[in-house]
């Protein structure tokens, strides 16, 4: 009960998301950044409304689920085998009670395949259990959500929230107060989503303990050193009262950065040892799992020896591991094939060069033998590591009958991992095990001849994926999967004439748009590298300003979306507009004068559309828009049960996913500047589409203070080495 104007009492009804109030009838009240304090003796309760995105929606939208050692977005990576690395657990378990300024970060590190994952894996899974963990992050090379560190704090931001809720308010709260908090640097982030919200927070109930997984995976080294620097600045403060795991391969710049003197009083290491204790583990590991394929084939009908494969056959096993869990996992997986005896795999297993000093590349090498059709399986395997698609975009891609790819990966399933076929717009590329294995394909010195790296498989890879993008026979979903691994792989490979048609489609265009403006440099470079006397079609010629009816469609409904309580007028609700219409970005380019420097009032033709004595023939009444609105709507969702012209995009829209941070548009046109002899033709098409984006999107957002405009290609890291 609030009291307003005197002692009259005022009954205040929170509704929805707790955006709308109601004061004694029905006429709602929107209140912004409010605070109501209700004191009754001792107690003072206070809740704050905010109009728009709540910080959680804006954190959520950010989070990497797949990254969580919990999720179901991806196979957990396997934790420790039951008995083994006992002594390692009972170190972190005891670290993780101690005292915040006792070595508040620790760094796990060994070399690849010694199962660093599994024990992070089961140290966060322990965390959980007792009410520990704050969040986890496991990187992954290459991925979209697991390959940087932009992703990272809101996601373990986002798991303080729910793992202490004492923290979530207050979390929630600094996204609020900084709504591009997520696009700033590195220091600035872990300022407002970690160290602010502790400030002041009642006592909690553990310490909270973050798991950080293959910091090696993540970008490049650079990225890798300002994360370390600021989790080292931020901690030594001793305003966080959080411990940090970072687990990672013992890389020489990494060691530098942990173990220098200056960051002792910070940082301790533990380092995973291929020693006799691990040497051990992996003898359990292999006598438990050779039990288990014993019982599992036995059942089948399929007769093995007693107590087979026996003693000496383990240590044999144990003895080439090297103390490498990545060996062991990769033996067993092999042998463990419900469609071959498990008895010759093995023996093709102990037949390998006994005295060989990678019993590991050999490993792989005898299974990659075992395929029939190399030529087809080096192409399939340059499609999995260098596109990132999944088996039916492969087939797509390379042009083969539907299901060749899964029948040629069916014989790796000890190296790689292939979902079920996709349902809807799910997407689920093929994943690789263990990185360790796309080391080896990319090193021709240990593959030979099953090496990858090859300029040319990728530049064969990179025709196909540009004549599909080019067949027309592409739905929305594939057609943007395929074009990112496309203008990924375009700076490895020269630019010919057969690559060129694709910069003129529309939708590559608007793809390599929504996927930020630094992609679009690297198309701009590679495209100097090509010879400047090609006949190029020219530029593509827009329609005149006001005069197209998909333009006045996406003025009308982006009206009505503005009008909604949660909207904040700015680029989700264009982006949303495009999508329930289906139009391409090229369709706003008009909102900008010939000349390229004035905008458009953007504000004053919506006025003057709402005016029928002003615009006339081009009215439409609030209703009828509304009711065009819903029943785009309608196909959309349609579309959704039909399976039919759906996108991925559509989906995130539907559910407030705001547009992809740029990234794009100056990468490509960086890439395509490096050609010797480009055309300029096609250059000035790129650059000049790219500037009238631009310059729409900041009409249409008008200096809205709640939309992110920057470009990611700009600084993110405010170190001032780097």
């Amino acid at each position: 009960m609030l009291r307003l104007d005197g002692d009259r009492p005022v009954r205040l009804q929170t509704q929805g998301a707790g955006n709308v109030v109601r004061i004694e009838g029905d006429r709602p009240v929107q209140f912004q950044n409010s605070t109501f304090h209700n004191v009754a003796g001792n107690m003072n309760v206070s809740h704050t409304t905010n109009v728009g995105e709540s910080g959680l929606d804006i954190l959520l939208r950010a989070v990497s689920l797949d990254a969580m050692h919990d999720s179901a977005e991806r196979p957990a990576d396997p934790a420790c085998h039951p008995g083994t690395r006992s002594a390692i657990l009972e170190e972190l378990d005891k670290w993780s009670f101690e005292q915040p300024s006792d070595s508040p970060i620790l760094w796990l590190h060994g070399c690849a395949g010694i199962g660093k994952s599994a024990i992070a894996q089961q140290f966060a899974a322990s965390c959980h259990g007792r009410g520990q963990l704050g969040g986890s992050f496991f990187f992954k090379r290459g991925s979209v959500s697991r390959g940087t560190w932009r992703n990272l704090l809101p996601t373990l931001a986002y798991q303080l929230t729910v793992a202490f809720p004492q923290l979530g308010p207050r979390i929630q709260r600094a996204v609020e107060m900084d709504r591009l908090v997520l696009g700033k640097t590195i220091h600035h982030q872990l300022e407002k989503l970690l160290v602010q919200p502790f400030r002041n927070a009642p006592p909690l109930t553990s310490r909270p303990i973050l798991v950080i997984d293959g910091l090696d995976e993540c970008e490049d080294h650079r990225a890798q050193i300002a994360l370390i620097r600021a989790l080292i600045d931020t901690l030594r403060s001793g305003d966080a009262p959080i411990h940090i795991l970072v687990c990672s391969r013992s890389e020489a710049h990494l060691c530098e950065a942990f173990k220098a003197p200056e960051n002792s009083d910070v940082c301790r290491d533990l380092q995973v040892l291929p020693d006799d204790r691990a040497l051990a583990d992996i003898r359990r590991y292999f006598t438990d799992e050779f039990s288990r394929i014993h019982g599992i084939h036995t059942s089948r009908g399929i007769l093995l020896e007693v107590g087979w494969p026996g003693r000496d056959t383990i240590e044999d096993l144990v003895k080439k591991s090297s103390g490498t869990f990545i060996y062991a996992s990769t033996v067993l997986r092999y042998v463990d094939n419900e469609y071959s005896h498990p008895a010759e795999r093995l023996d093709a297993v102990l037949g390998l060069d006994p005295g060989s000093l990678s019993p590991l590349d050999d490993l792989y090498t005898q299974i990659l033998s075992t395929l029939p059709n190399k030529p087809t399986l080096l192409r399939v395997l340059s499609a999995v590591v260098e596109g990132d698609l999944d088996p039916e975009q492969i087939d797509v891609v390379l042009r083969m009958r539907r299901g060749t790819s899964r029948a040629i990966l069916r014989g790796l399933h000890s190296v790689v991992r292939v979902h079920p076929a996709r349902v809807l717009w799910y997407h689920k590329p093929v994943a690789l095990l263990h990185a360790s294995f796309g080391d080896f394909l990319m090193d021709s010195q240990r593959s030979l001849s099953f090496c990858i790296s090859g300029e040319d498989l990728l530049d064969t890879l990179v025709h196909d994926m540009a004549h599909v993008l080019l067949s027309g026979s592409l739905g929305p979903e594939d057609f943007w999967r395929i074009a990112i691994p496309f203008v990924e792989c375009l700076p490895k490979v020269p630019p010919t004439d057969g690559l060129l048609p694709v910069f003129w489609t529309v939708d590559f265009q608007h793809d390599v748009y929504r996927q930020g403006k630094d992609y679009a440099q690297v198309v701009v470079t590679w495209l100097q590298d090509a010879d400047s006397t090609r006949d190029l079609p020219s530029e593509l010629i827009y329609p005149q300003y006001l005069q197209s009816p998909d333009l006045l469609s996406v003025l009308r409904i982006w009206n009505v979306l503005n009008r909604l309580p949660e909207s904040d007028g700015g680029s989700e609700d264009i982006i949303a507009t495009l999508d329930l219409l289906a139009l391409k970005w090229d369709v706003l380019v008009p909102l900008t004068k010939v000349s390229g420097t004035d905008l458009v009032d953007i504000k004053a033709i919506q006025k003057f559309l709402d005016d029928p004595d002003k615009c006339g023939q081009l009215f439409m009444p609030h209703k009828e828009i509304c009711r065009f609105t819903a029943l785009q709507w309608i196909r959309c969702l349609k579309d959704t049960i039909t399976q039919t012209n759906f996108t991925g995009d559509q989906f995130y829209m539907q559910h407030k996913y705001g547009p992809v941070q740029p990234k794009w548009f100056a990468a490509i046109l960086d890439w395509i500047k490096k050609a010797p002899s480009p055309p300029p033709d096609l250059i000035r098409s790129w650059e000049q589409q790219q500037k009238a984006v631009e310059q729409c999107y900041a009409c249409l957002l008008e200096m809205n203070p709640d939309s992110d405009t920057s470009d990611s290609g700009s600084e993110i890291f405010d170190s001032d080495d780097d």
